[in-house]
């Protein structure tokens, strides 16, 4: 099965890695004085040798913590950074001590189990302050570091638990929006299963009876293959009869289930009703609208928030749906580059005379607008295009 990639997912992963990287930034504070004392050649080089090592494992270790496989973290990256980390300390000194417990924290939270990671924060604190001490620096310079350490800790340990947890509704939302499509096919298979499946069977028993009676009873052979002609065109009847009914939803269901389908995936939706009635000839064509809307903001548009408006004048039936989501890409499988869904909507309303607007929204989300003339009749659903 193939894995459908979150463009918002995406977006905000490659920007928390962007971020990571800025913060090696940080390294170029010990970085400056140690060259401005103008050291030894070699020791400039193994210094920036250490330092490359530090970066590299800081980079491998976010970029793993930011993947899909952030709970098989790379524990040599670690070991790396940790050896790059201490052979620096006494080469750097005084700026490297307050500089490097930054790195280290967060390497800790993306790669150790809670316990561990504990222990190695507050090894760290201490480590940090013993160093400085024994560098000479006063203790009223150094008294605070472990409460900033303490500090740190526990922010990147609960920014990787919020982490894990958008990660797992988003996960959650989409299996919302995919058993929701699937369970709309198992219903529309097992109506049409329970509405054929007798019909048929007739059909199939009548024809073995017809064909064995062919050269016996002939007369009786023609008036079995009547009856299955019969049989036959019921069949028929019944499969129109079943998508008539499966292709013209009512408005009252179709905002019902609208609005639970979208709870569940924790959506919130406003309905704002109409003044009045809305009128038999433009209810149908609404509740296509209402069902083909929903389906996009469930599965498209990444929104906290839904709008429902329905409005009814005079002359015309008019309903719209908005949300603030960040509409992706509907799939361009129809006209003009139109989802199925939406081409066929299209097809409806215009066979109806009314209109249909579908975009971006200026401030953000995504916008579906009908209007139906109430003087021209909905078309049969059975004859327009899905």
């Amino acid at each position: 099965m193939t894995r459908v990639r979150d463009p918002d997912f995406s977006r905000g992963r490659t920007a928390a890695r962007a971020g990571s990287c800025a913060w090696l930034l940080l390294t170029g504070w010990p970085l400056w004085p140690f060259l401005a004392t103008g050291p030894e050649p070699l020791l400039v080089v193994a210094a920036l040798g250490a330092l490359a090592v530090f970066a590299a494992c800081w980079v491998a270790i976010m970029w793993r913590m930011l993947s899909g496989r952030a709970m098989v973290p790379r524990r040599w990256a670690l070991a790396g950074l940790v050896g790059a980390g201490l052979a620096l300390l006494p080469v750097f000194g005084e700026p490297w001590a307050y500089t490097s417990f930054v790195f280290a924290i967060s390497a800790f939270a993306a790669t150790l189990r809670t316990p561990a990671f504990a222990a190695a924060s507050a090894a760290t604190a201490v480590g940090e302050s013993l160093a400085l001490l024994s560098a000479g620096v006063p203790l009223t310079q150094v008294w605070w570091l472990p409460l900033v350490v303490a500090a740190q800790a526990v922010a990147v340990y609960s920014m990787k638990h919020m982490g894990l947890l958008v990660a797992r509704l988003n996960t959650a939302r989409a299996e919302v929006a995919r058993l929701a499509v699937e369970n709309e096919r198992l219903r529309f298979a097992r109506d049409l299963h329970d509405t054929l499946g007798h019909t048929l069977t007739s059909i199939t028993i009548r024809s073995q009876l017809a064909a064995r009676l062919a050269t016996a009873d002939p007369a009786r052979a023609g008036r079995e293959m009547t009856e299955v002609e019969q049989a036959a065109r019921r069949a028929l009847d019944e499969v129109r009869h079943a998508i008539a009914g499966y292709r013209a939803p009512s408005l009252s269901e179709e905002l019902e289930s609208a609005t639970r389908n979208l709870g569940v995936a924790g959506i919130e939706v406003t309905v704002s009703p109409a003044d009045g009635p809305v009128p038999a000839a433009a209810e149908t064509l609404l509740a296509w609208a209402v069902r083909e809307a929903a389906t996009n903001v469930l599965r498209h548009s990444r929104a906290r928030r839904c709008w429902i408006d329905l409005r009814v004048s005079g002359t015309a039936a008019a309903l719209e749906v908005r949300d603030d989501g960040r509409p992706t890409p509907l799939p361009r499988t129809g006209p003009e580059g139109a989802g199925n869904g939406l081409a066929g909507l299209a097809e409806r309303v215009g066979a109806a005379g009314g209109r249909l607007e579908v975009g971006a929204r200026p401030e953000g989300g995504y916008r579906l607008y009908v209007r139906v003339p109430l003087e021209t009749s909905t078309p049969d659903p059975a004859g327009a295009a899905s």
